[in-house]
């Protein structure tokens, strides 16, 4: 009897011995951007704090552009048959306002960074053709001609927002708002740039204002 209550108290006494496991606050978030998807954009953002630096966190988010152009892109442009292709990424360092320990990558936080963009468009515009006749004599009609543009945007931004999870799971939600300017360069056949007639527009330049929602999950 004794011998059967002394073994009984052994794992009762390894548990208190034991050394208690530390639980490492999740370091690591990966989202989706759902914002650029009315401009056929995919933007997956991967955003990492670092141990010792639990309110700072780096985030890198790659761009993806692919399909056809939506008329909210532009202002007063018909978009029919218009393609888009193109890439890009973006750096941005975020300094979350919270002090809690366990409070990694949640909270109110401020952000700023670089981006860089790559666009390959292409459509069909009305262009004034000289043509022959058959008789000797030329003249001008007015045929869909297909043309491409290339453009190139760099910018700066730097964006107030909010992350936090859904209670009970693992999946963030993260909204934000910002100023930034961006600088774009064109090449294509035509003197003037198609694709800088609104703020959406993907050769938009000049001061901008970034704004979206993101979900993601907590790794």
């Amino acid at each position: 009897m004794a011998a059967g209550i002394l073994l009984s108290q052994i794992p009762r006494a390894w548990a208190q011995s034991a050394p208690a496991v530390e639980r490492r606050p999740r370091q690591l978030v990966v989202k989706l951007n759902a914002f650029p998807l009315l401009a056929r954009g995919y933007h997956l953002e991967i955003e990492k704090s670092f141990a010792g630096y639990p309110r700072h966190s780096v985030g890198l988010t790659g761009q993806y552009y692919n399909g056809r152009v939506l008329d909210i892109t532009a202002a007063n442009v018909s978009r029919q048959n218009e393609q888009v292709h193109g890439y890009g990424a973006e750096l941005l360092h975020r300094v979350y306002l919270s002090s809690v320990a366990d409070a990694q990558l949640r909270g109110l936080y401020m952000g700023y960074g670089p981006s860089y963009q790559r666009f390959s468009m292409s459509f069909v515009q009305d262009t004034w053709v000289e043509r022959p006749d058959g008789f000797g004599l030329t003249y001008y009609a007015l045929v869909p001609v297909p043309y491409t543009e290339d453009i190139t945007r760099v910018g700066a931004s730097a964006v107030l927002g909010f992350q936090d999870l859904l209670e009970a799971t693992p999946i963030t939600f993260d909204f934000y708002i910002g100023l930034g300017y961006r600088y774009s360069s064109f090449r294509s056949e035509l003197p003037e740039s198609r694709y800088r007639a609104g703020l959406l527009d993907y050769g938009q330049r000049g001061v901008y204002l970034p704004a979206g929602f993101k979900i993601g999950l907590l790794l």
